[in-house]
This record gives structure tokens, sequence and C-alpha cells, in this order.
């Protein structure tokens, strides 16, 4: 049976959280003495907004008493986060890992009906019967109640990152969006509270961290045939997340990675399966001069600085951007989920370029 760590963190702070998953995740995959897997569970203290990877952040608003915004690591739709919310981080050394050797043995759009099998049987222990209707939705009696997305890294480290829903719901967003992001930065569709529910209204009861973090731990172990071993951090650990939290997570810096540059950006959007895809289209002297890319799809971080990279100085045609887009997305590491068909990309642009 295979082992893989397991670290329970109630209340620990947005940035610390990133710093563990951006050790954990170059540990996977060192090339020498990679460490075991990790399935983490934690929850963070207050009211924010967990923004997906690829949101353009809102201007800061001076508010002491304010939600505060935090960027995950995989994509996906903005959603609340915080108090009566749990995250639950699993990381592995590719995509593929706890169902074979071969790290292309599953394709992108099966990693997520893959992975939520885990949250689905915590669920069950606890009580409840939750489902994975297809997409980033875990639900209850037809209303979401988490939300799943994944990443991987250009060495094929993988997370896959759960946001479930446990004393309050979704439907929390516009209220925290108004205080953040008055002027509408984040184009994120809000959810209806009809449509939205949490593990303790299902069950009619309070839910305490722990029996979440074990139930969480029981569901991965049954349904992967695993063992989860409690991990303790070591001394060298700790100081070296907290280097890379210094380094990499403070001062909204890595919030801040996808702040647009003044520019003539001409922009369109679509409607897609998740929420709202975005093109910042910047054209010059017959060339495309840069493109940005936001919104709520999922795709791996290195595919999307490839695509963005080799669309400058591309010409402003669809045929020519359409080529681009699907070069890039025709390597099996790649992949963009939650827009349609790779069309929409280039039509998304071409839109932009048009108005």
């Amino acid at each position: 049976m295979r082992v893989l760590d397991f670290l329970a963190q109630p209340r620990i702070l947005p940035g610390l959280s990133l710093a563990q998953d951006a050790y954990f995740l170059h540990g996977v995959t060192a090339p020498s003495a990679p460490r075991r897997p990790l399935l983490r569970v934690y929850d963070v203290p207050g009211d924010g907004i967990a923004l997906g990877r690829y949101h353009l952040p809102p201007k800061p608003v001076d508010t002491a008493d304010g939600p505060w915004l935090y960027r995950r690591r995989s994509g996906g739709r903005a959603v609340p986060f915080g108090e009566g919310f749990l995250g639950v981080a699993l990381i592995l050394p590719h995509r593929s890992a706890l169902l074979s050797v071969d790290p292309f043995a599953l394709a992108p759009h099966q990693v997520l009906n893959r992975y939520v099998r885990g949250i689905l049987d915590a669920c069950k222990l606890l009580g409840l019967n939750a489902f994975y209707p297809g997409r980033d939705a875990v639900t209850s009696g037809g209303r979401v109640m988490g939300l799943i997305s994944f990443e991987v890294d250009g060495r094929g480290a993988t997370l896959v990152e759960t946001i479930l829903a446990v004393g309050r719901d979704f439907s929390l967003l516009p209220l925290l969006l108004d205080v953040a992001d008055p002027e509408g930065a984040i184009k994120a569709e809000m959810p209806e509270a009809t449509h939205m529910t949490c593990v303790e209204r299902e069950l009619g009861r309070t839910v305490e961290f722990e029996e979440l973090a074990e139930a969480v731990r029981r569901g991965y172990e049954q349904q992967f045939q695993l063992t989860l071993e409690p991990h303790l951090l070591a001394a060298a650990e700790q100081s070296a997340i907290d280097a890379i939290a210094r380094e990499r997570f403070a001062a909204d810096r890595w919030l801040r990675a996808r702040q647009m540059p003044p520019g003539p950006w001409r922009h369109a959007s679509t409607r897609g399966q998740l929420g709202i895809f975005e093109t910042y289209v910047d054209v010059a002297q017959g060339s495309v001069r840069d493109v940005r890319l936001a919104g709520d799809f999922i795709a791996n971080s290195p595919a999307m600085d490839q695509l963005e990279s080799a669309l400058r100085a591309c010409a402003p045609e669809w045929h020519a951007i359409h080529a681009i887009v699907s070069a890039v997305f025709a390597q099996p590491a790649n992949f963009m989920l939650g827009i349609g068909k790779l069309s929409t990309i280039a039509d998304t642009i071409m839109r932009a370029i048009g108005t």
C-alpha cells in the first residue's frame, strides 16, 4: 500500500499556506531524494476571496475591515474563502500519480473526475451525499457545496485544490466583491443563494475542523488504497517555508503577478463553461504586440506562459492565432479546460482586435 504524508493545519495564514504548497510541490519532483506526495487539509481565518490563478486583481482598496484577497495556484472561479470554508491540497509528482506510473495516463479532463472521489468519500463518512456532476463542482442535493481545480508545473508536479463550503456558502461572493472590488475588475458570475449549500446546512449540525480533516484523510485512504501518515514539520522545513512566504508571497507579490500594465488594450470576453473568459490584446504596426488571457478557466501555468509568449508578434489573423494555440495544446503536458473548444481563444482575441 502506498504511503503519503498528511498535514492538518487549522487557521493557517493565506501567504503561509501558499508557501507550503510551493515547498512541497518542489519537493515531490526533487531530482535527488524526492519527498513523499502529500495531502494537506487546512482552513484560514477571516473573510477572504480566493481568486483563480488567471484572474486580474482589482485595484487595492483602502479598508482595514474588508476581505483579504488570495490568488490560488490553480485556475478556476473566484470563490469566498476564510471562516466557514475548508481547503484541501493534494500534491503529487505528476497528474496521474495515484493511478499510474505514466504521467499522461490521465487526460487533463479526467484529473478532477478521479481525484474528487476522495472528497466525495469524505462527505459520505460525514453522513451526507455528495456528487461530482462534472467540470469543477461538488454538489449536494443539486446545490454547489465545493469547487475543485488543479495546476501542473513545468516539472509535472501537480496540485489538486478543493475549497469546501462548511459553515457558509459561495453565495457570499457578491457581498465580498462589493467591498474588495468595487470597480468590477473580477468578472465573476454571481452565484445564487438557492443554488448553493454547505456541509453544516446539509447535516443540520456543526462540524469541527478535526472531524473534517479526519474524514478527508479517511476518504482519500479508502478511495485510493493509501496510508496517510501524519507529518510534523521539522524546524528546517518550517524555516524554508517561512523564507518562501517572505520572498514570494508577502506584500501582495503573488496576488499582483498578473497585474495589467498600462497600454492601449483591446478587450473582449466570452461566456465559457466555468464562467467568463477574457482576452486583452495590444496591436501595433500590423502585429499582435501583447496578449493577456484572464478569467475562470483551468490551465497548466507553463502552457499559459508559452501561449502568451508565442502570440506576441503574431499576425492579427484568426488562422495565425489558432495555429499557435493548436501547437501549444498539442503538447501532451498542456491543457486548458472550461472554455469549450480551443477555437474560443482565437475567436475571442479576434473580437478584441475588432473593437
